[in-house]
């Protein structure tokens, strides 16, 4: 099958910060893909259009980044993907605004999921990645945290 190349064009992803720390299990510690799984995740995420056109999608992820922190990883993780958009493909503001919004947010999330696979694949307990993450929730709780910091200003 024969692609169809994207107007989003990505052209850097950058590690801005990461503190990784790895806790020892104690010998209670049984199942650590269930402990995985009771990891707390915090995420965020920003987008920031440049005056040259680029578009720098930041996101910062803790993992287990906790003061009680679960056995295994604990991380905090900020990174940022830079984006094109090839204006001769573009039909509507509104497609610009889904390859942003969408496609670039995927990719940046799967650019700091790499990245934990990577940072954690040679540790003892293998690798962690990052969950899928439900975009349209995500979304729904920005839009919240927006408008809570909007009618607290």
């Amino acid at each position: 099958m024969k692609i169809t190349k994207s107007p989003l064009v990505q052209t850097d992803f950058f590690v801005l910060n990461c503190n990784y720390n790895f806790i020892e299990p104690n010998e209670e510690t049984t199942n650590i893909t269930e402990t995985f799984g009771n990891y707390k995740i915090d995420f965020d995420f920003a987008h920031k259009l440049q005056d040259n056109g680029q578009i720098y999608i930041f996101v910062k992820v803790e993992i287990n980044n906790i003061k009680n922190a679960l056995p295994g990883y604990k991380m905090f993780i900020e990174g940022v993907s830079i984006f094109e958009i090839n204006e001769a493909k573009i039909v509507a503001q509104k497609q610009k605004d889904d390859l942003i919004h969408i496609s670039g947010l995927s990719i940046a999330i799967n650019n700091i999921r790499s990245y934990i696979d990577n940072l954690t694949m040679y540790n003892p307990l293998g690798k962690y990645s990052l969950p899928v993450i439900d975009l349209a929730a995500l979304y729904k709780e920005k839009n919240k945290k927006i408008k809570k910091n909007k009618s607290t200003n």
